[in-house]
């Protein structure tokens, strides 16, 4: 079966936690347990990245843009996520899947194999991370 999977990042090889404010996603297109191609895609869509705060909308920022621009991903793999987005990432039918793997494809080939450590306590509570 072919789908994407987007992994945060912030160096193009390891996970990374915030979301929000990564630098990139890679997403990584597969079929079955293959790996068939990779996609850097820079983290310009949220304000949270650009501006590194809230959109005044009651303490609680938009992830529209974030989950506009994973709209074609079936999962995203990270260190640790908030609720709100990990809630609208689902909303859209991606599934926010936490892990302390630390490499981005080794994280996307141990999911595909079914021994990918998921980990639903790195749930973020704050943004001092």
């Amino acid at each position: 079966m072919k789908m994407k999977i987007a992994v945060a990042s912030d160096d193009s090889i390891s996970l990374t936690g915030h979301v929000g404010r990564c630098e990139m996603f890679l997403v990584f297109a597969v079929d079955g347990k293959n790996i068939i191609g990779v996609e850097q895609r820079p983290n310009s869509f949220t304000m949270h990245k650009q501006s590194h705060g809230h959109n005044g909308n009651e303490g609680r920022h938009s992830h529209e843009g974030i989950v506009a621009g994973l709209s074609d991903c079936r999962y995203l793999i990270c260190s640790s996520a908030g609720p709100g987005i990990i809630a609208d990432l689902a909303s859209m039918g991606i599934t926010t899947l936490l892990t302390e793997e630390n490499t981005a494809e080794t994280a996307v080939l141990q999911f595909l194999e079914g021994s990918l450590r998921v980990d639903e306590s790195r749930t973020c509570k704050g943004h001092n991370h």
